[in-house]
């Protein structure tokens, strides 16, 4: 009678009566029974969502630990400000700093490490409702004036501005549906700067604006942006993301992927010309969706080239050259060539080994001149220079040690503490970390495993939460989160899995699981799982994973292939209906790394993949926590509510499956301060309820 009176029991859902639809590919019939949560109007999808979200804060918050949890996360994240995206042009320093509580980071300036900071703009003060979150920043070459974006409530259609560093004062230029999402906003100040060339969405003729085929236009400072110059892009694809790089002699170049997870095509515009000229293939392997992949040292584009060499080399790519008949300046190593940067008298390398960063110094012409003395397990954050001269600044964390800001000496080839960096209000002292190398499920490889224990962790029945992401080639790196003691101080422990499918060794980490061999990620993470059971860290009974957007799609993979191996899951904007992504605006983005539905090749392995699809009635699920945006641009919150529905009917154990569908929110990008310390105490207590030894 006691055992039956302690064991869990099955929540009571909202109703979500199945109404199937059917499907055909290429001869095979597919059913799906909640196509119509895809509706976000429907007064049916609105009122479920509302009563699963009202559940699910009913459920997390009504848990015994919530509000202490909660009360200790605030108290965390309320530490000293932070310092992200450091530009510097002159004296001139440009960045964001973020003020808990304040619920969005200000732009600000400085002229130094010495000078006091000011604020060019802050979006609380410029807001009668919720402040805008501030996205991309863009420096004049000559430090005189700031081109900045804004965007609201998550929805990352993004609005650009330009301040005046010296007074501060606003000018007239602001510039509306600059990019944002599924398609990025790119910028480079010309060489005057009295104008640059931008990113814009084309007009649709109804007046609104287009999600895709976005093009480069030039905007003169003080003109009507109506009349912005067509530059480029028209002729490309309608899934093209942009990066822009420009020569302080006016030369341009533009970083073009079609689509997101595949390399870069590269143009140039030199001099007084009026056409771009491709320089470099996807082949050549240079840039992502989310990095040029390179920066000018002079009037030479020097690229991290990974095509023919997986962990990258250098080229170096003058006028009239490209990357075939370009300079070799690096040539490739054990370390991946993550990311190149100009700094005064050559540029440097931030060099990746299984998702740890170090750092090299070249002269122009490639000559090694030091290899920075970076701490092992951390990641580089911030390095940024003026080439032209002046401060060298680098900046890293770890797991233990929060963003600290130093000034490298070329000469010494020493780190100088700046006194500008992030203090953590909590004691993480007592916290350890431990590293190490998982084999592989199928035997080929060995997983990257950084292990993060509390001082009470250790043994089976730790709680413990194991993260990773895995695609696109992004590399998981060594973060420092103040928050993540409200977990460790309790006797929990935090582990992050170097998958493949990221960049953490190159581009053939990347390959490896990536369209049809997608699975390979999850079987890495099962086989991290796995070596935590087996290590003294969370067994099946007290083992949880977290992911958020690919991640989310790779719980989903996770959850349906290996349901008996986690006690728990929380999965934040993923993707889970394989088939259906590609209709989306983002999602045809996506299939480079995902596939598409209209290729009969591709569609037996999306659908033995896709996690709606797989989810089988009888089958014990583990407890699983969702949540979603309403304002999401890359993942439309209509997965997380089909895949809670179809869990919350075949689940035949009593763990509880929970949807937490926000409005306000998009993807996460730009999340207040409030928002981000409700998600992870909503979270920790998720965990905490299902993980925690009873």
């Amino acid at each position: 009678m006691l055992l039956g009176a302690s064991a869990p029991q099955r929540l009571s859902y909202p109703p979500a009566p199945a109404h199937l639809v059917t499907d055909t590919y290429f001869g095979t019939t597919v059913g799906d029974p909640y196509r119509w949560l895809e509706d976000p109007a429907s007064a049916e999808t609105r009122g479920w969502a509302a009563a699963e979200s009202a559940l699910a804060r009913r459920y997390i918050h009504g848990r015994p630990a919530y509000a202490a949890i909660r009360s200790r996360v605030e108290a965390l994240a309320q530490g000293s400000p932070t310092r992200t995206g450091l530009h510097i042009a002159g004296r001139h320093w440009i960045y964001l700093r973020r003020t808990p509580p304040a619920p969005q980071a200000v732009l600000i300036a400085r002229d130094g490490a010495g000078g006091a900071e000011r604020v060019l703009f802050d979006p609380a003060a410029s807001a009668t409702g919720s402040a805008p979150a501030i996205e991309s920043v863009y420096l004049s070459p000559d430090g005189r004036d700031v081109a900045f974006t804004t965007q609201q409530g998550g929805s990352e259609d993004e609005t650009l501005h330009v301040v005046d560093v010296a007074s501060g004062a606003m000018l007239a230029d602001t510039l509306p549906h600059v990019g944002g999402g599924t398609t990025p906003v790119a910028l480079a100040w010309d060489a005057d700067g009295k104008g640059f060339t931008h990113t814009a969405l084309p007009r649709n003729p109804d007046g609104s604006y287009a999600r895709d085929g976005i093009v480069l236009v030039h905007h003169a400072l003080d003109a009507d942006p109506a009349s912005d110059a067509y530059v480029f892009g028209r002729s490309l694809s309608r899934k093209a993301e942009y990066h822009l790089l420009a020569a302080r002699d006016g030369t341009l170049a533009a970083s073009v992927t079609d689509g997101d997870g595949v390399p870069a095509a590269i143009y140039v515009r030199r001099g007084k010309e009026t056409t771009f000229t491709q320089v470099a293939t996807p082949a050549a392997g240079i840039g992502s969706s989310t990095s040029p992949g390179g920066a000018f040292v002079g009037n030479v584009l020097v690229v991290a080239a990974k095509g023919r060499a997986p962990r990258g080399a250098v080229i170096g790519i003058g006028p009239g050259q490209t990357v075939d008949t370009g300079r070799p300046l690096v040539a490739a190593g054990d370390a991946v060539i993550d990311d190149v940067v100009a700094i005064p008298g050559g540029f440097a390398t931030i060099d990746i080994t299984g998702g740890d960063s170090g750092m090299r110094v070249f002269a122009p012409d490639g000559t090694l001149r030091a290899t920075v003395p970076i701490p092992d397990v951390s990641t580089i954050d911030e390095l940024a220079a003026d080439p032209n001269g002046g401060d060298v600044i680098v900046g890293y964390e770890s797991y233990l040690a929060p963003q600290r800001w130093f000034s490298y000496d070329v000469a010494a080839n020493t780190l100088i503490p700046t006194g500008i960096g992030q203090t953590s209000p909590g004691d993480f002292s007592r916290v350890r970390v431990q590293r190490v190398l998982v084999p592989s499920l199928d035997g080929k490889v060995r997983i990257p495993l950084e292990i993060v224990g509390g001082p009470g962790a250790g043994g089976a029945r730790t709680p413990t939460i194991l993260s990773a992401y895995g695609a696109y080639g992004s590399v998981t790196r060594p973060r420092f989160s103040a928050t993540s003691l409200a977990w460790l101080e309790r006797g929990g422990a935090t582990a992050q899995a170097m998958i493949r499918g990221g960049g953490e060794y190159g581009e053939e980490w990347h390959q490896a699981a990536r369209g049809a061999t997608k699975t390979i990620g999850a079987d890495d993470l099962a086989a991290c799982a796995q070596w935590l059971g087996a290590s003294g860290y969370g067994d099946a009974k007290h083992l949880g994973i977290a992911g958020g957007s690919a991640g989310g799609f790779l719980m989903g993979l996770a959850l349906t292939r290996n349901p008996r191996l986690y006690r728990a899951v929380a999965s934040s904007v993923g993707i889970y209906d394989l088939l259906r992504y590609e209709l989306t605006p983002n999602g045809a983005f996506n299939t480079a790394e995902l596939g598409t539905v209209t290729d009969p090749a591709q569609f037996p392995w999306m659908l033995a993949q896709s996690p709606y699809h797989n989810v089988r009635p009888g089958v014990a699920y583990p407890a699983v926590l969702m949540t979603t945006g309403e304002n999401d641009p890359r993942v439309d919150p209509y997965n997380s509510r089909k895949m809670t529905a179809v869990l919350q009917a075949d689940s035949s154990s009593p763990n509880p499956i929970l949807l937490l569908q926000k409005s306000g929110e998009g993807h996460g990008i730009g999340n207040s301060f409030q928002q981000t310390v409700d998600a992870t105490a909503e979270r920790y207590t998720f965990f905490w309820s299902q993980l925690a030894p009873p």
